[in-house]
């Protein structure tokens, strides 16, 4: 069980709190460049479409990464998130929707797009 609202969990503990194959779905963690520029990165990521974003937000992602737009720590973007899980349901037998609320259009929605891919989605579509 995951702790109380108002804690986050350690890195180490999340494969233990998260479904196993979705944890397995995810691309094994890799150190950390030093000499890497984040200031140039994000440059770079601010000056792209919505359209380049989501090219670039392919999965597989690593935990850590994913785990960076839920944290709502100083070193995560929990608290600035663009979307929210509202609703989702089965349509048919093998086709089912997920409703979530925004901020508004475009916004990132590369880590809900890989939750979706990790759990078996395809054919992801977008309506307004």
């Amino acid at each position: 069980m995951i702790e109380r609202v108002g804690t986050w969990p350690a890195f180490e503990r999340w494969p233990e709190l998260l479904p196993t194959w979705f944890v397995q779905r995810c691309e094994p963690e890799s150190v950390p460049d030093p000499s890497f520029d984040v200031e140039a990165w994000e440059r770079w990521w601010r000056a792209l479409t919505s359209e380049q974003k989501a090219a670039e937000c392919q999965g597989p992602w690593m935990l850590s990464d994913w785990l960076y737009y839920f944290d709502p720590t100083e070193e995560g973007r929990g608290d600035d998130r663009s979307w929210w899980w509202w609703d989702a349901g089965v349509s048919e037998p093998g086709s089912g929707w997920v409703e979530v609320a925004t901020t508004g259009w475009p916004c990132e929605t590369g880590s809900l797009s890989w939750l979706i891919e990790a759990s078996g989605g395809t054919d992801l579509s977008y309506g307004t």
